[in-house]
């Protein structure tokens, strides 16, 4: 069963600071990804443009999912990109319409697979035997 405390419609109804947090640092990544520096305020106009789009269009996102699409879409896609409403609606667009096909057609959405790779490594660093070095 899904985690229902990191989507987003949760974190909007229950913690809204944290969730204000973390799309701070999902534009501000973004912007670094990009090559671009704006003017803090700046960041923070498109930080609050973007918790209320995600809260509003893609409440049942979970915010790494929402990461794992950005990051996806300006990797795959020709640029040039930039920060603003236009271009995180079509990416997250795109990969809500592309989810749902994989789940129409029974396929396994990359953002899963993602997961349980990451999962999956995580268990076996866990599992390491951690040696001292020196005094």
């Amino acid at each position: 069963m899904k985690d229902k405390s990191k989507q987003v419609w949760y974190l909007y109804a229950h913690n809204i600071k944290e969730l204000k947090k973390e799309c701070y640092e999902i534009i501000a990544t973004l912007y670094v990804q990009l090559g671009q520096a704006p003017e803090a305020e700046i960041i923070v106009q498109m930080t609050n443009l973007f918790c209320n789009d995600l809260a509003t269009n893609y409440g049942s996102m979970e915010l790494n999912e929402v990461k794992f699409a950005l990051n996806k879409h300006i990797r795959e896609n020709d640029g040039p990109h930039f920060v603003n409403v236009p271009t995180w609606n079509e990416a997250l667009r795109s990969y809500k319409m592309s989810k749902a096909l994989k789940k129409q057609t029974n396929q396994i959405d990359q953002y899963e697979l993602y997961k349980k790779r990451v999962e999956s490594f995580s268990k076996a660093i866990d599992k390491r035997e951690i040696k001292k070095i020196g005094k």
